[in-house]
């Protein structure tokens, strides 16, 4: 059987798209972490994301995260969450990525400022998403890891565990804002939460 009739069938068993009626589908360019795909039903346009396995990421507390923000009105809107069947399924929003041009645009800078200072205020705490314990865990796990990184990274932990930093850590952030991930000009849409967890604004 081929890859695409696979992945036909695998979106398809899943009982909302098939209650919505799939028109058509298509892959969307993605990182190693999940499988994602444009889907056209006669609902309407979704995002469908098929999860993978990946070190650092905790999807039942990303459904969490994803609750959480849903109010804020900064991330997707989340159609049907189901981490332990391994998919989510948001709003497809047809709006561009930022690109370099825009990261220097001081109004759409301010817009995403305003954005984010509402995850920024919002109390999160979830330890194995800090980052000095997610540190900790890749160096004990990735394979091959240059010895000296390893010894500069415990270092700087260790440093600013002295200076009370990870202490300050007590609020969520996204973990992951680079301009891929920020939709729109107008009212900036943040996607992809899976590595949001318990952080600083700073980071």
């Amino acid at each position: 059987m081929q890859a695409k009739q696979i992945w036909h069938q695998r979106l398809n068993s899943i009982g909302l798209i098939r209650q919505a009626g799939l028109i058509d589908w298509q892959p969307i360019k993605s990182g190693i972490s999940n499988s994602v795909f444009k889907v056209t039903t006669e609902s309407g346009i979704w995002v469908v994301r098929i999860n993978r396995a990946t070190l650092g990421i905790d999807r039942l507390e990303e459904k969490k995260i994803m609750d959480l923000i849903a109010p804020l009105g900064i991330g997707p809107k989340v159609i049907k969450n189901d981490p332990v069947a391994g998919y989510l399924i948001t709003e497809f929003i047809d709006q561009p990525a930022w690109q370099k041009a825009d990261v220097k645009n001081p109004q759409m800078l301010n817009q995403l400022k305003q954005s984010l200072a509402q995850i920024h205020t919002t109390a999160y705490e979830y330890l194995p998403s800090r980052l000095d314990h997610r540190l900790k865990r890749y160096i004990e796990n990735i394979n091959n890891a240059p010895e000296q990184t390893s010894v500069e990274l415990l270092h700087s932990i260790q440093k600013l565990d002295f200076l009370g930093f990870w202490q300050a850590n007590n609020t969520l952030y996204h973990s992951d804002l680079n301009p891929n991930n920020i939709l729109g000009h107008t009212q900036p849409v943040v996607i992809d939460w899976e590595f949001a967890g318990q952080g600083h604004p700073l980071l």
